[in-house]
């Protein structure tokens, strides 16, 4: 079985999780259940996408496939697993699923086939994502992973990080929660490396004698994808090598940590073009955080334009929770979605302390709403963020 300590899998006893919601086909049953793996026991992480090929499939939907990319660092790939399929499909295809979880057996939703001929496809989701979807969605760091990387950047002598300052940068653009304010958080958010090649077009269609400017402008702003792009560059460098082997370091270790780093910033990046929205994570330094991330969407209904921030939150002491604020004819509405009924009620017994925050900033707070969820899935918007009738 592969599972890492700390990873939700889908298993027997596993709750369902999605990470990231598809577009495609939810007018008709799209769902495959696995029945029978076949040669070694078989845990995937739920939410993520792996891309399989259908060896056999007869008339009563039981179906044979094998997998071409599964499991962390795609060590499942070539298992055989047995599943009853609600969709259709044919031998010899090359088929995405997504891992819901499920108690008894493991279900999977069908997303799309690399022949063009889903659903998925037609409503112009690349299948090379879907393919590299496939490759990253085990890479997603949480909490604990930014802790480490703070760990081991601590740990360097202060002549490395004045010899090599990519480093001491990289430690200052991890947020500590005792100093967190909305200076700082709207800073991380631009500069988190998710939006990186959006800001590079941009600073390269500028007038070409100011591209330069441009350039240096964006690199001396700290973005976070720049920086580990820049420092995978220089563990290459002989004379980086041999100063960080002399310090004790482990280099095989250290660019580890960058290469998971820069992989679980494309991870976001490639949800966020699949599902519309900008979607990032949150790497505060903050002991009771498990995990945490924002997405960010634009809603037009009815003529109106609003824009949506949904903040996933999963702490020790209080379990997951998502905040959902929408801006709509420059005012707010809030929605809190818990997991556990007593700390809506104690979020609830706090409400005045927001609706003053708000009154004190010239912020119109026109809704806050209250609701309980079974399942807060990470990586998911809320269906609707606030109920917005008044």
């Amino acid at each position: 079985m592969i599972e890492r300590p700390g990873e939700e899998t889908a298993h027997n006893s596993r709750a369902v999780h999605h990470m990231i919601e598809n577009p495609g086909i939810g007018s008709i049953r799209n769902l495959l259940t696995l029945t029978q793996p076949s040669g070694k026991e078989v845990a995937f992480k739920v939410g993520s996408i792996i891309k399989a090929q259908v060896i056999d499939i007869n008339d009563k939907g039981d179906a044979v496939l094998r997998l071409a990319a599964a499991g962390d660092k795609g060590n499942l790939q070539g298992t055989v697993i047995r599943a009853y399929s609600e969709v259709p499909l044919t031998r010899g295809q090359n088929i995405f699923l997504e891992i819901l979880g499920g108690k008894s057996n493991i279900t999977m939703r069908f997303i799309g086939t690399s022949d063009g001929a889903s659903e998925t496809v037609r409503q112009n989701v690349p299948v090379k994502i879907l393919d590299m979807l496939a490759q990253l969605s085990t890479t997603r760091a949480g909490n604990a992973d930014f802790q480490e990387l703070f760990n081991m950047l601590k740990s360097l002598p202060q002549g490395i990080k004045t010899a090599i300052p990519e480093f001491n940068s990289l430690e200052q653009l991890l947020l500590d929660i005792k100093q967190l304010d909305g200076k700082l958080l709207k800073a991380f958010v631009e500069t988190s490396g998710i939006a990186f090649e959006t800001r590079l077009k941009i600073a390269m269609l500028g007038d070409p004698g100011s591209v330069f400017q441009n350039l240096v402008a964006l690199q001396t702003e700290g973005d976070l994808k720049a920086l580990l792009l820049r420092l995978r560059s220089l563990l290459k460098d002989r004379n980086v090598l041999n100063s960080l082997k002399q310090t004790g370091h482990n280099i095989s270790e250290v660019s580890g940590m960058v290469e998971k780093f820069i992989k679980n910033i494309e991870l976001f990046q490639l949800t966020s073009k699949f599902n519309d929205m900008f979607y990032t994570f949150l790497p505060v330094l903050w002991d009771d955080l498990k995990d945490g991330e924002f997405l960010f969407r634009k809603n037009r209904e009815q003529g109106k334009e609003s824009y949506t921030c949904d903040i996933n939150l999963d702490l020790e002491s209080l379990g997951k929770l998502s905040i959902s604020v929408t801006i709509l004819d420059k005012s707010f509405f809030i929605t809190f979605y818990t997991e556990r009924h007593e700390v809506n009620e104690l979020i609830k017994s706090q409400k005045h302390v927001l609706e003053g925050r708000f009154a004190s900033q010239g912020m119109p707070l026109k809704a806050i709403n209250f609701n309980h969820k079974k399942s807060i899935p990470f990586g998911q918007a809320n269906d609707q963020g606030v109920d917005v009738t008044i």
